[in-house]
């Protein structure tokens, strides 16, 4: 007689092809998880790395006084003046988000320098953005907003500058999107011109880096502080409060 060889049965093919796809399947997920953990981390480090960027070029301005025009109207009346013939000089940098109020989630940036300007020694400064420099997306579709705003609303306007006379760095926020005339943010009032509550544009602010639900679970946020050294004016943390759940 031969010998028979037993061989697998129909019932053992199936439990195998089973749980060899249960485990790729899990695989799979686990490794599509940390695809989109480590996008959403770029997309936190990308943002903290522009609003740093925007930050240097406050702290290292320089101005070329022997030439160009100053974007603010002149004592004298004229549309332009020129630079090197007034108090004229770039103090900051304007960001801001675009689109319509409802719109709006987060994801575009336009950047713009900031000009101080005075007819003559001992007046007030008027301070106005001059023309659009820069863009930016942010990573990965991220959006952003401030921890108070509610999601795809956020208006998020964020002055950087330096005092033209007591060279103090400052930042501001405000929620709401200013023109051309910075003067009203400078001077603590909102876009309506509105004075704000004592420090309420100077306070320490919290930005939500979120999603569309592709990135459970870790939530981290961008933190700007009202006076600190360009090592720490932007730096990023754990999500609290209206991030948390973002």
């Amino acid at each position: 007689m031969g010998n028979k060889q037993k061989g697998f049965t129909i019932i053992e093919v199936i439990l195998f092809v089973a749980i060899s796809g249960l485990l790729t399947s899990m695989l799979m997920v686990g490794v599509s998880m940390s695809i989109n953990r480590q996008q959403y981390r770029d997309s936190v480090q990308s943002y903290a790395g522009f609003l740093r960027n925007e930050y240097s070029k406050v702290v290292n301005v320089e101005n070329e006084r022997s030439k160009g025009t100053c974007p603010i109207e002149g004592s004298d009346g004229r549309a332009e003046t020129l630079r090197g013939q007034s108090d004229c000089v770039i103090v900051g940098r304007y960001i801001t988000t675009e689109g319509s109020l409802g719109s709006t989630d987060g994801n575009l940036y336009k950047t713009y320098p900031v000009y101080a300007y005075r007819s003559d020694k001992g007046s007030a400064w008027t301070y106005k953005r001059g023309a659009e420099s820069d863009k930016y997306i942010v990573n990965w579709q991220a959006k952003t907003r401030f921890s108070n705003q509610a999601k795809d609303s956020a208006y998020i306007s964020i002055l950087m500058y330096r005092h033209p006379e007591t060279g103090q760095l400052d930042i501001r926020t405000d929620t709401s999107r200013f023109g051309d005339n910075l003067t009203d943010f400078v001077n603590n009032k909102n876009s309506a011109g509105v004075v704000q509550s004592a420090g309420e544009q100077r306070q320490q602010r919290e930005i939500c880096v979120y999603d569309d639900g592709w990135m459970p679970g870790e939530r981290l946020s961008i933190f700007l502080r009202s006076h600190a050294g360009s090592a720490d004016a932007v730096f990023i943390g754990n999500a609290t409060g209206g991030c948390a759940d973002a």
